[in-house]
């Protein structure tokens, strides 16, 4: 006796549930479609956020290079109003001032030869 195996045969014109199933499959990667375009490369995509929370740590980081500028200028205000000091230092090396009868010399560097 020859044992029966039991083979899947397809059949050349498929039916209704075939056809069904199909569809399904069709629809499901038209959604995983639809939801990568909107989700991950569209306008609001995971991408775009991920570019718009870089450039705002960015934009965080320089506000406070800034604050901290301010508060080191608004510092030096009061002692640009009452230190003679402080300001004939600045003079002195800002602006190259000297006083009258000092000798200003200039250092110039020769270019390195290679």
């Amino acid at each position: 006796m020859a044992k029966k195996t039991s083979r899947v045969r397809y059949k050349k014109y498929p039916d209704a549930s075939n056809i069904r199933h199909l569809y399904w499959i069709l629809g499901v990667l038209s959604l995983i479609t639809v939801f990568i375009i909107f989700f991950v490369i569209g306008d609001y995509g995971l991408y775009q956020i991920y570019l718009l929370n870089r450039q705002k740590s960015q934009i965080q980081s320089h506000i406070e290079q800034l604050k901290t500028e301010r508060d080191s200028l608004v510092a030096e205000i009061p002692r640009l109003e009452n230190d003679l000091d402080y300001i004939e230092k600045l003079a002195r090396e800002r602006y190259r001032m000297a006083k009258k009868g000092e000798k200003v010399f200039r250092v110039i560097e020769r270019p390195i030869k290679n």
